[in-house]
């Protein structure tokens, strides 16, 4: 008898599903910056769609289940506004969705709030979330008594080890029992704290989430006593960094918010944050991000050493996987994105079915310098608005969501693109305003744009800008080549985003006045500038880049809009890639100075990706990237001047000396004779090296006037010296394009 109750209990213990393994193995499978992107945004890979992700997680669970571990589903917010789906009952049909595709937890992004407190009260009253909705750096205090979105958001969530699976307390009528010792993994979450979104969280309060997450942190590990910390973080990138430098005992963060993916390094890991004066391997944070729109899943297979009670980080691994054509879609949740597409018909018509426009060429977005895109939005706005008196009009890129490939242009594609925050109360989604405003606040307010590292597109002016001048960057302002007045009062036009970030800065601008809404909505009046330049090309002068904002500095620029490619015959294995070089810098010069300024010659460099089915590690050459980030943690962020290798340099060309607004077209011959047919398209990357030039500075003189010094000087702006175009082999090795 004794023999057997021994048997029993070694058997108990050696199959028991709590912590008396050593080693226990599970897996995080995380997105982020969803945005209700439920069917795939414009991109030449054909990446994303929620019916394909669903396909993917239920693979990808089954992958880590047959492999005896066990799975947390994670999201870093911001997943509902962002496209026409979240007009579905505000975020209804959004959340609706996250509940079919079985998350754990879902952190609590800018965008999930900006229908205001009450209006996200009255949605998740409406759809009980299967998932844990979580942020722990958000006060409720000042709301009314009677809300109770605080019992809907919490700070964290704990989940529990049990016959396999995670469960939180109360999930299918589990309740952790007294004596019992699990593993257990705290989630928590935190929310963007800039202070531009916090009028959408009033009377909410967002709080310093660095020092929310030391509280948080020493709870879950004191109190909650669980074995993992896991961060589902929707902050800046250097936000997350310092939250992994700073504080202790944070395991993992998944970071959102800035749309970045982290490409995993030759060792399978993500950026790996070590403190020093820890005991090695007890206080490392593995942090990651998975992009946008549902393009990639990011996975982390990690383990945990009961024993010695500490992540295994050797025999843990990071991978991100896209979601392509390759998945198939899932029928249940193909069939309810019908359904939802049904109902939005109803309201808008064809939006998914008509025929707006066509463009021949990339429309790519760029919030850090003039594009095709930018003007062609601002013009729409300045074309719309001078009816009432406006002088010139102002926007910002950023609020795209996406640019355009080269064909067909839907209604759908040009909201989505521009969402601009529906109001449910309303109705609408972001409209056209006017605002007053004197010639020397706006040139204020412009300086300080500039000295925030930020850009704007502007309509009927024209700017030339001292980037390494401080605080006073603006040089000259003028509307139809005329200067700007200090005294005179000025009629502007602006999307409703600039109005929203001006109100934050209203005291600072005595200047701002009379401030009018036109109740015009933004996204028709830019589908009907879309119909009418149809088709787009890169002739057009009415978009075209021409400098509208200029430097004083020699400021060379390339552009996917101007990039070409087209094979030497019908069967040819030989491509030509011509690009435009065009000097758009030299702003300011006096006319006897236009005549000696010119730049050096310099290079331009082009490269290829070799892996045109692997999306992971593919560049983004327009996003700039925070400044802030440590330079050994920049690997996941490669750039054209340092490459990932899987991306090959073709040809590294000369461009000649350029005078002001001198352009130059640079062509070569491409053997791509070696080159693979793909079903997907190869990328190349074309990247201009910083120019140098004689130009000008103006020198302040003792007696208070101001000189001006010709020197050798080199160009500050680099945010337009960069390009890509897509090239498309077929599997019978015949060559087709789209960019001609």
């Amino acid at each position: 008898m004794k023999k057997i109750f021994f048997l029993v209990l070694v058997l108990l213990i050696f199959f028991s599903p709590f912590i008396e393994a050593k080693e226990i193995p599970f897996s995080l499978v995380f997105t982020g910056d969803l945005h209700s992107s439920f069917e795939p945004r414009p991109n030449p890979h054909g990446l994303g769609g929620m019916a394909r992700l669903k396909t993917a997680l239920t693979q990808l669970k089954t992958q880590v289940q047959e492999k005896g571990s066990v799975v947390l589903q994670l999201d870093a917010g911001d997943c509902t506004e962002g496209s026409i789906y979240f007009n579905l009952g505000a975020g209804v049909a959004s959340f609706e969705m996250l509940n079919r595709l079985g998350y754990h937890a879902v952190a609590v992004g800018n965008h999930d709030w900006y229908t205001g407190p009450a209006v996200l009260e009255k949605v998740l009253s409406r759809i009980p979330l299967n998932f844990s909705f979580l942020s722990a750096n958000l006060n409720y205090r000042y709301l009314p008594e009677d809300t109770h979105l605080s019992e809907k958001i919490k700070r964290y969530e704990i989940f529990y080890l049990v016959d396999g699976k995670f469960l939180k307390k109360g999930q299918g009528g589990f309740l952790p029992q007294e004596g019992v010792e699990y593993f257990k993994v705290g989630v928590f979450g935190l929310s963007t704290n800039e202070a531009a979104y916090q009028f959408f969280f009033d009377p909410v309060r967002v709080l310093n989430p660095l020092s929310e997450a030391r509280k948080t942190v020493l709870h879950l590990r004191r109190t909650e006593k669980v074995d993992v910390i896991i961060l589902l973080s929707h902050l800046l990138d250097e936000d997350d960094i310092a939250i992994a430098q700073g504080v202790s005992s944070v395991d993992v963060i998944i970071g959102g918010h800035s749309h970045n993916k982290v490409i995993p390094n030759e060792n399978h890991q993500p950026i790996v944050i070590k403190r020093p004066e820890e005991e090695e391997g007890v206080n490392t944070t593995w942090l990651a991000k998975s992009g946008e729109f549902a393009k990639y899943v990011g996975q982390m297979d990690l383990v945990f050493d009961t024993t010695n009670h500490k992540m295994l980080w050797n025999k843990s691994q990071y991978s991100l996987k896209q979601i392509d054509k390759r998945f198939e879609e899932d029928p249940e949740i193909k069939s309810q994105i019908e359904s939802y597409k049904d109902q939005l018909t109803q309201k808008y018509k064809d939006i998914f079915t008509d025929h707006v426009a066509d463009t021949t060429m990339p429309l790519v977005k760029s919030g850090t310098s003039e594009s095709y895109l930018g003007n062609l939005a601002v013009n729409a706005i300045y074309e719309r608005t001078q009816e009432l008196g406006v002088q010139f009009a102002i926007n910002n890129s950023e609020f795209f969501s996406h640019g355009f490939v080269p064909g067909p242009i839907r209604s759908v594609d040009i909201y989505n693109a521009l969402p601009l925050i529906y109001d449910p109360i309303k109705d609408m989604s972001w409209t056209i305003w006017t605002f007053n405003m004197d010639g020397a606040t706006l040139k204020k307010a412009m300086d300080l744009v500039f000295m925030l590292g930020r850009f704007f597109d502007v309509g009927g002016l024209e700017i030339i800008y001292n980037p390494d001048q401080f605080p006073e960057k603006v040089v000259s302002l003028k509307h139809h080549g005329e200067e700007i007045l200090d005294d005179r009062v000025y009629k502007i036009a602006s999307s409703q985003g600039i109005i929203e970030a001006l109100k934050q800065v209203k005291d600072e601008l005595p200047g701002l006045t009379n401030i009018e809404d036109t109740h015009v909505e933004l996204w028709p009046v830019l589908r009907e500038y879309f119909k009418g330049h149809s088709p787009l090309h890169s002739e057009d002068s009415d978009i075209k880049v021409s400098g509208r904002i200029r430097t004083v500095q020699p400021d060379l620029t390339l552009l996917s809009e101007h990039t070409k490619t087209h094979f030497m015959g019908p069967e040819s294995r030989h491509m030509e890639i011509s690009m435009r070089v065009q000097n758009l810098g030299y702003g300011g010069l006096l006319p006897e100075e236009v005549e000696k300024a010119q730049t050096d010659p310099t290079e331009l460099l082009v490269y290829y990706d070799a892996t045109p089915e692997d999306t992971t590690d593919d560049m983004d050459p327009f996003n700039s990237g925070t400044q802030f980030m440590p330079a050994r943690l920049k690997f996941w962020r490669p750039k054209l001047d340092s490459p990932p290798p899987s991306v090959k340099l073709i040809e590294k060309l000369l461009v000649p000396s350029l005078k002001k607004d001198e352009l130059t077209e640079v062509i070569f011959d491409w053997d791509i004779s070696s080159l693979a047919p793909s079903e997907f398209p190869y990328t190349i990357y074309l990247f201009l090296k910083r120019a140098s030039g004689t130009g000008f500075i103006s020198v302040p003189l003792e007696a208070g006037g101001k000189s001006r010094k010709f020197i050798k000087m080199e160009e500050s702006n680099l945010e337009n010296n960069k390009a890509k175009v897509f090239v498309y082999l077929d599997q019978k090795v015949h060559p087709k394009n789209n960019s001609k």
